[in-house]
C-alpha cells in the first residue's frame, strides 16, 4: 500500500497534455471500470481525487478510464483552485 500512496502522491507530476494521449477505448460504466482498476492496480480515482487537492491542483470533477496502445491512463476534468475547468490526461498505473 506504500508504494500506491507513493504513487499517487506523484500524480500532480504525472498529469499530461490532453492531446498526449490517443484514446482508443474509454469507458463509460464504472462497474466494468472499477474490475479493470483492481486487476490492473491502477491508481484509484478517490487516490487521485485526494492527490489533486493535496497539491493545490483542483477538485477532481469528472474522471473517464480510457486505454492506449500505452496502457491504462485517465481523462480528467479538474476545477482549479480559480474556478477555472481544464481537461487533462494522466497516467493510470499504479506502480
Amino acid at each position: 500500500m506504500v508504494g500506491r500512496r507513493r504513487a499517487a502522491a506523484g500524480v500532480a507530476a504525472a498529469i499530461m497534455p490532453c492531446g498526449a494521449a490517443h484514446a482508443v477505448d474509454c469507458l463509460t460504466d464504472w462497474g466494468m471500470a472499477g474490475q479493470i482498476v483492481r486487476r490492473e492496480n491502477l491508481i484509484t480515482v478517490e487516490e487521485v481525487s485526494k492527490s489533486l487537492a493535496a497539491d493545490g491542483v483542483g477538485v477532481l470533477v469528472k474522471t473517464t478510464l480510457c486505454r492506449s496502445e500505452g496502457g491504462y491512463f485517465y481523462r480528467l476534468v479538474i476545477r482549479s483552485p480559480t474556478g477555472q475547468l481544464k481537461t487533462t490526461v494522466m497516467t493510470a498505473k499504479g506502480r
